[in-house]
């Protein structure tokens, strides 16, 4: 019997490989051996008749995928994950970064929430240096420390675990760049880590490679939080303006942060935004009051931004599109579990809906993700004011 699935259009593909690299989850390993469980999984997921009549054919593992552990062990989670996928005829290249894995407390504790201190874009990626910024980006781009860090380790310490080749390497090794179509996708974290990724690897003024060189170059961040300043956000448009693929649906785009207005994390970390937070959904809270742990968690991260954008200017929004998001009223809100169950759909279902990807996300995937709110349940997590203080001090 044939397949019923329709194709999906290039950002759903894009989506839906960016979407997988998240299935390691709380899986715990060192890096090989996390490395070959997905790439085992990546490869049973594209062989599958679903998938592969909505994907117009099998994609295939083209580097990695590649696992990063700041402190490498057996009974460690992945920090960082990333992987390339190529279209069947080649001429698509989907590099595919992984959010937050909510099993990492270096993750969560880094990569996410070190962003009181920022890093001149000068400075932030000392493996492509000498660097620069092009002329008329005011005020100088900046970056997080933490997604600094977390580029740093896509480009340093990921190797194809076959080949040895950094995402570097194996860039350069295509040839017919011309006729080819490379993107760079990521959700949560990898909405963040994705568009900084791709600029420092086509920073005009000193990046590896050139837009001009590939037939397309092309970005679809969903559910980042903010990298950065208005510098950042400036010179990220200048260099990937946004592109549309000019269907109804208006989130159907390049070169520009899909975000679903309910979802809490692409609040972060535009202070207003982060205001926003408490009453995202409607609730009626036990006690008649908003719970004491989620203002105190807001008020931290707003300090947090506060102090990173002291100097550089405050953080501010990549190009983005906004879409109204949908309460799911089979989840009330009254608690600060709850609410946190809430902010779980929203970040993650929500986004199956919204891409059109809900019949083919794979389980596996889908429950790692559950898993992790589950080990989770906090928001920002080990941030309130009191804890933020002395990190603002040693700034």
């Amino acid at each position: 019997m044939p397949s019923t699935i329709q194709p999906l259009n290039l950002c759903q593909k894009t989506f839906l490989l960016t979407y997988e690299s998240n299935g390691l989850g709380a899986t715990q390993g060192d890096e090989s051996t996390l490395a070959q469980t997905l790439h085992d999984k990546l490869n049973t997921f594209l062989a599958l008749p679903d998938i592969q009549a909505a994907m117009e054919g099998q994609w295939s593992l083209a580097w990695g995928p590649a696992v990063y552990e700041n402190q490498p062990g057996e009974k460690s989670y992945a920090d960082n994950v990333m992987y390339v996928a190529a279209s069947p005829d080649q001429s698509v290249y989907v590099v595919a970064i992984a959010g937050t894995n909510m099993s990492s407390d270096y993750d969560q504790k880094t990569e996410d929430l070190c962003v009181n201190k920022t890093m001149l874009w000068t400075d932030a990626f000392p493996s492509l240096k000498p660097y620069g910024v092009p002329s008329g980006i005011n005020p100088w781009p900046v970056v997080s420390t933490g997604t600094a860090l977390g580029v740093n380790a896509l480009l340093e310490n990921m190797k194809d675990p076959k080949t040895g080749k950094s995402l570097v390497d194996f860039l350069r090794s295509l040839s017919a760049t011309d006729s080819k179509t490379l993107i760079f996708g990521g959700h949560s974290l990898g909405g963040a880590l994705a568009p900084t990724l791709a600029l420092a690897l086509f920073n005009p003024s000193g990046g590896p490679f050139s837009t001009g060189k590939w037939g397309h170059v092309y970005v679809l961040p969903v559910a980042g939080p903010t990298p950065g300043n208005k510098g950042l956000s400036q010179f990220f448009a200048q260099v990937f303006p946004p592109a549309s693929l000019n269907l109804p649906q208006s989130h159907y785009a390049w070169n520009q942060n899909i975000w679903n207005s309910l979802d809490a994390i692409p609040h972060a970390w535009v202070v207003d935004m982060l205001q926003q937070i408490p009453t995202l959904y409607p609730a009626v809270w036990d006690g008649g009051q908003v719970p004491s742990k989620l203002t105190d968690e807001v008020s931290g991260a707003v300090l947090l931004s506060e102090i990173g954008g002291a100097l550089p200017g405050p953080y501010t929004q990549l190009p983005n599109i906004q879409v109204p998001g949908i309460f799911n009223p089979f989840i009330s809100v009254h608690d600060y579990d709850s609410f946190f169950a809430q902010v779980g759909f929203q970040h993650v279902i929500a986004y199956e809906v919204l891409f059109d990807i809900l019949p083919l996300a794979s389980e596996d995937t889908r429950s790692a993700f559950q898993k992790m709110f589950q080990r989770r349940r906090t928001l920002f997590q080990a941030v309130a004011p009191k804890s933020v203080l002395p990190a603002a001090a040693a700034r």
